[in-house]
């Protein structure tokens, strides 16, 4: 008799230290829970984020678009002025040597500014090409952090599934202790 309240009272002793770690077993799966909705959120940040990124990039490229259309327009010009520069020296070649030494100063002057238009114009069609990579690149990099993230997910959903399944068997393990206590007293 004595025996079997010994073995009783152990058996119960042991189910309290079951139960107890099952409660602590349980904290910790609502934390890591909690941990996975705060990656989520983070993950979701990170995403609008990219894409606000992405707003912000196709800004730049309009406005780099709108400088080399300004650019061209300016070439443009310039090249009209020096014909139109051209036909005046014709006309004033004749009679007015001031004016010409004056004319060829100003067209070299503008044949300067020319050519540095036309450098800027090869300036922003590099940057544009380089933006234009760049983008394609956080694009790629932006696509690659969803499926990461994905993936993470998925792979902490199945984590939390078999922890749940573990609480079940450890609540069935608690139950089936139990009855067995019952039975024993």
């Amino acid at each position: 008799m004595t025996e079997l309240k010994s073995s009783a009272q152990y058996v119960e002793d042991k189910l309290d230290s079951i139960e107890e770690k099952s409660e602590h077993l349980l904290q910790g799966s609502r934390q890591i829970h909690d941990s996975l909705d705060s990656i989520g959120s983070h993950t979701k940040q990170v995403a609008q984020t990219a894409k606000n990124l992405e707003g912000h990039i196709d800004s730049v490229l309009t406005h780099s678009k709108s400088v080399y259309e300004q650019t061209t327009k300016i070439a443009l010009s310039q090249t009209q002025l020096k014909e139109g520069q051209e036909n005046m020296k014709r006309n004033l070649e004749d009679g007015v040597g001031m004016l010409k030494d004056s004319y060829n100063y100003l067209g070299r002057e503008i044949e300067k500014l020319r050519n540095e238009a036309i450098e800027i114009e090869n300036e922003v069609i590099k940057v544009g090409d380089a933006m234009s990579s760049k983008m394609d690149n956080l694009q790629s990099k932006a696509e690659d952090i969803g499926n990461m993230a994905e993936i993470s997910l998925d792979k902490q959903q199945i984590l939390l599934d078999g922890q749940s399944a573990a609480l079940e068997g450890l609540n069935s393990l608690t139950e089936s202790q139990a009855k067995a206590l019952e039975e024993s007293r």
